[in-house]
């Protein structure tokens, strides 16, 4: 990390803190918008990832402390939502574990633990004051769907950076990632799994905005983004994003079983297609070839390698082998304090790959049960939520944001997603935005209120004349009907 850099990244942040104290919930808004370019200004820009995590975490640490001071205020209007007390438990069982921790890894391990479980959590209460009324969520989730259309164009022009004599490479932009002979871009992360794990969070997501009775520029914005990540998605051939989106949309239609949902999800497919045949031509045979793939080491990627490092990781059950163990970044700084924690370990498969492994790694399985307590209850809460939305146009988001709350719970078991960007952020907070949607849903359409606002006062006086002629013949009725 170079002192410009350095420089670079201070003044960005004291510039953003200043606007986030001025602007909370822009700041917000801003911090959604930067994590699906992050990774680009990571390899282009900074050229160093160090700078761009702390960027996107002092971000985080920045709104907490806003809020908190909001809330201490407002409590009312800024303050968590209750279910965010099911996280205690958990939080108070690795503050207990830090003693231990720090004699076996460590004093800077145990602190990187303790940011990777414990820092998003908060990020419910920040998705969950995050909007407050249906512009601002139409608003800002129309920007996400526009940037997705710039995604997909970056992702579609690297795929094609390709020689057509040789089949190979002959201009690699920074970033790419090459496993056997098929190329698979990144896009604007810096990793391709982070892209598929941005795929897989924006299928969904887009299709339950599809749901909402927006202007036509929303909409419009809405179907575009649905498009771009459908064409990132045949580009990227993310396999894992394929398997889970095959079981996620169905499920959203068992979720919403009402036959508005159901036709906005058969007008999603049919934008999917239609994206998909634009980019089949690019893609080639590569999307076909991955997902022919996905049964040659399906075994291993689901039983055996998982279920290894489990079992490795209950020779310490009670306490585990102490916190930041199995954290990503953890490999950048010293070994354990005590040496004995590595003995017998260094060959076992990826620690730090399989999220339910890493935290009895780093946690035991008291750990394992009280963070697994705080995900049933969001998930309890989420449905209830999406409950609460029945028969209104947010219900097919609702469904939208609890179905990728499932696959994530789902690809928890192969993968470590909850550790990892984007899914580390996507996840707590519009889970936060899940739980406010019936809060929402109860207010007019933006639709409806800009209609109401041109309505001139010559319009609103016949209005009120005949309301108040109406009036005597209810009474009327209301008189024989007694």
């Amino acid at each position: 990390m170079t002192d410009a850099t350095v420089i670079l990244g201070l003044l960005a942040a004291l510039v953003w803190l200043l606007l986030a104290s001025l602007h909370m919930r822009a700041a917000v808004w801003l911090l959604l918008l930067w994590i699906p370019v992050q990774g680009w200004f990571q390899l282009n820009v900074f050229d160093d990832s160090n700078l761009s995590v702390l960027i996107y975490e002092f971000q985080m640490v920045g709104l907490y402390l806003i809020f908190g001071v909001r809330a201490l205020n407002a409590p009312g209007q800024f303050g968590p939502p209750s279910m965010i007390r099911f996280a205690i438990p958990f939080v108070i069982w690795a503050l207990l574990l830090v003693p231990y921790s720090v004699y076996e890894t460590g004093l800077l391990p145990t602190l990187i633990g303790l940011r990777t479980f414990l820092l998003p959590l908060p990020l419910v209460w920040i998705g969950y004051r995050a909007f407050t009324t249906r512009r601002e969520l139409e608003s800002v989730t129309s920007l996400i769907a526009l940037q997705l259309v710039l995604i997909a164009g970056l992702t579609v022009w690297q795929f094609t950076r390709v020689s057509s004599m040789s089949g190979a490479i002959f201009e690699t932009p920074l970033g790419y990632t090459t496993p056997g002979d098929i190329i698979r871009p990144p896009g604007t992360f810096s990793h391709v799994g982070s892209l598929g794990s941005y795929i897989l969070f924006s299928v969904p997501f887009t299709i339950g905005l599809l749901g909402m009775s927006a202007a036509l520029w929303n909409r419009v914005c809405f179907v575009l983004g649905l498009a771009g990540t459908t064409i990132a998605l045949v580009v990227n051939t993310q396999r894992a994003a394929i398997v889970l989106l095959a079981l996620t949309l169905p499920l959203m239609v068992v979720l919403t079983r009402r036959g508005r949902a159901v036709t906005k999800m058969a007008v999603a497919v049919c934008v999917m297609a239609a994206a998909g045949w634009l980019v089949a031509d690019v893609a080639g045979d590569a999307f076909g070839r991955r997902v022919a793939s996905i049964s040659e080491d399906l075994n291993r990627t689901l039983y055996e390698n998982p279920t290894l490092t489990l079992i490795d990781a209950l020779r310490t059950p009670i306490l585990g082998s102490g916190l930041g163990i199995a954290s990503p970044g953890v490999g950048r700084v010293e070994g354990p304090a005590n040496p004995s924690v590595w003995g017998g370990r260094a060959e076992s498969i990826k620690w730090g790959e399989y999220f339910i492994a890493a935290l009895v790694y780093e946690t035991g399985v008291p750990g394992l049960v009280l963070f697994y307590l705080f995900l049933a209850a969001i998930t309890y809460y989420s449905l209830k939520a999406l409950r609460a939305c029945r028969g209104t146009d947010m219900e097919l988001l609702a469904a939208a944001l609890l179905a990728f709350q499932l696959a994530i719970l789902i690809y928890s078991w192969p993968y470590s997603p909850l550790r990892t960007l984007p899914a580390r952020v996507l996840y707590w907070f519009w889970a936060g935005v899940l739980l406010s949607l019936p809060r929402l849903a109860a207010a007019k359409p933006a639709v409806q209120e800009s209609i109401a606002a041109r309505r001139t006062p010559a319009d609103r006086m016949a209005a009120l004349i005949t309301e108040r002629r109406a009036q005597p013949h209810a009474s009327g009725a209301q008189r024989r009907v007694g």
